[in-house]
């Protein structure tokens, strides 16, 4: 019997440019961060139905694409993701909970949290811990956002944590609070951490999701009048001052984020009236 030739464990030794070679390695990284699901994710989510900006809520619904750089702080928020929920399996598993009172902490479970035109509107939640009835979100962020953190969670945030303690409780599972962990991403302690949490709103995302629903059968409507009638109807609707998503979309490409102004407008700004 002739063996089977098996192909190298190792490509052999080519040599080369070593600038070409970080190239690749480069370029490995940002396919699978282009590629990731996070970033090919077309239908609205629980993260971003709170967003303030009526134009960018109605953009997304509308499923318009975004112009974006590779997103590499998302990038390493959701590598954070990812280690927190081995530690809390890992930690699931230690204590034997499956053989000892269940498990406490499920984590990235899906939900469903509500309904838009019919269509559901599912997400993950990073941690739920039914012993205590709470959802908990990871949010990785720099220093600007922990300093604002400290007088609570933007209208983005807490809106997702409502929506998905309403989802568990309409799947049966009880939550009455919900909270928002702020990592810092430039500390070296945990003790720069903002710990958040408050009572489960569930007005706060039956209203939100009232809104979403609004805005997208005000699209359906105006799609019977072609893209043109879509495009001018979303360009007219109110902008947050502070979004960053209006630059990304078609009709913000010459916007400046955050705020809506255009480059030139804030150069005049910074540099005074030169008027007589």
């Amino acid at each position: 019997m002739t063996a089977l030739a098996l192909p190298p464990l190792r490509a052999p030794f080519t040599g080369g440019d070593p600038h070409a070679a970080l190239r690749d390695a480069r370029g490995v990284i940002e396919d699978a961060i282009v590629n990731h699901p996070r970033s090919l994710q077309r239908t609205i989510g629980p993260s971003e139905i709170g967003t303030p900006c009526e134009h960018c809520l109605a953009a997304k619904l509308a499923g318009w694409d975004q112009v974006r750089d590779v997103a590499w702080l998302p990038t390493i928020g959701t590598a954070l993701h990812a280690w927190v929920e081995e530690a809390f399996i890992a930690h699931e598993n230690r204590r034997g909970a499956q053989h000892d009172g269940g498990l406490r902490y499920l984590t990235e479970a899906k939900v469903m949290v509500g309904t838009i035109l019919g269509q559901e509107i599912w997400g993950s939640t990073d941690l739920l811990d039914v012993a205590t009835g709470m959802t908990v979100d990871w949010k990785l962020v720099g220093a600007a956002t922990l300093r604002k953190a400290k007088t609570g969670p933007s209208p983005v945030y807490r809106t997702q944590a409502d929506l998905y303690a309403k989802g568990w409780n309409d799947a049966g599972v009880r939550v009455d609070h919900v909270a928002i962990a702020y990592l810092p991403r430039n500390a070296v302690s945990l003790d720069d951490a903002i710990w958040w949490t408050a009572p489960h709103d569930r007005q706060r995302a039956v209203d939100a999701l009232a809104r979403a629903e609004r805005i997208a059968t005000n699209l359906a409507a105006l799609t019977a009048l072609g893209p043109d009638a879509v495009a001018a109807w979303i360009s007219g609707l109110p902008r947050d001052p502070d979004c960053f998503d209006c630059a990304r979309f078609p009709d913000g490409a010459h916007l400046t984020p955050p705020g809506h102004r255009a480059p030139a407008a804030q150069f005049a700004d910074l540099l005074g009236s030169t008027a007589a």
